[in-house]
């Protein structure tokens, strides 16, 4: 993989840097250092110099990997999406004699876990997006790699009859997706009017069993 952070991110698509050297361990130093220290700051507030001191590099050294802050945090929101990815899976490729509501609750599950763990870099990216054009970017083209994949399942599960018929399957999974990213996203932020951690999972299975399938939502699956 393009990436390993000992707190668990793994990222698949190129860096934003000027360099791509698989394995660097400078580079991962910049990236390492960032993802801890967006944890109680904001990058807005995070200098060049504060970035490299924390890798132990020189602002020089910087520069030969990123040409800016905004790109360290663009090649963690990559490492952080892949992640949300791996979790999703289920509902995109579920898995033959998994029923839906198993394969639903466990992967809301899995994204709920992967999105409070990765939430301060969600976040960072949320309030950095609308001024910087390239992270606006950058989110638009992954959450639409998610809603092409929810399409595709969607219309898998209707051609064989598992899925009840409904709007357009692209349009229906994009209102799921972008359900869920909000949702979650309110969750990261600690909004008042975000859904209570405890309640994700059934709340959010819940609303994919009944749109797509035409199931209620038993609570009695085992996702461990």
């Amino acid at each position: 993989m393009a990436a390993s952070f000992s707190n668990g991110l793994n990222g698949t698509e190129p860096r934003a840097g000027r360099r791509n050297l698989k394995g660097d361990m400078r580079e991962q130093a910049i990236l390492q250092g960032a993802y801890e220290t967006l944890r109680t700051e904001s990058m807005r507030t995070v200098s060049i110099d504060d970035l490299a001191k924390s890798a132990g590099l020189s602002r020089s050294s910087f520069y030969f990997y990123f040409e800016s802050k905004w790109q360290v945090l663009s090649a963690l929101l990559s490492s952080v999406t892949d992640d949300v990815f791996v979790a999703s899976s289920m509902i995109f490729e579920r898995p033959a004699g998994i029923p839906p509501e198993v394969a639903i609750e466990h992967a809301v599950s899995e994204v709920t876990a992967v999105w409070e763990r990765h939430g301060h870099i969600l976040r960072e990216v949320g309030n950095a997006a609308a001024a910087e054009p390239a992270l606006q970017a950058q989110w638009d083209k992954i959450m639409g790699r998610f809603i092409k994949a929810a399409s595709v399942a969607i219309e898998r599960d209707r051609s064989t009859g598992v899925a009840i018929d409904g709007p357009p399957a692209r349009a229906l999974a994009a209102a799921l997706i972008w359900m869920g990213e909000r949702n979650l996203g309110l969750m990261s932020m600690r909004s008042a009017n975000a859904i209570p951690t405890e309640d994700m999972v059934e709340t959010v299975t819940t609303v994919w069993l009944r749109t797509v399938f035409g199931l209620e939502y038993a609570g009695t699956t085992n996702h461990a």
